[in-house]
């Protein structure tokens, strides 16, 4: 019996990979705070990603995250 190997759903954005689980932010959005504020990935695909900051969920698609950017919350 063959099985394919298990792959986890991911988001590709510059040459990084994001996944569930994953801390961002979001360095070009519009309000500084939403700038700072780290957001935990829940859902991600290849067509966008859902995430969570203070009890609100978020869908972004790829076009959006395209214009507000995406950065491991470790990040500099």
């Amino acid at each position: 019996m063959t099985t394919e190997p298990r792959t986890e759903p991911a988001f590709e954005a510059g040459g990084r990979r994001y996944s569930a689980g994953d801390r961002v932010r979001f360095p070009r959005a519009g309000m500084r705070d939403n700038q700072t504020r780290v957001y935990e990935i829940t859902e991600a695909g290849p067509g966008g990603i859902t995430a969570e900051a203070d009890g609100y969920a978020y869908q972004l698609s790829r076009s959006d995250i395209a214009v507000i950017g995406i950065e491991h919350a470790d990040e500099k």
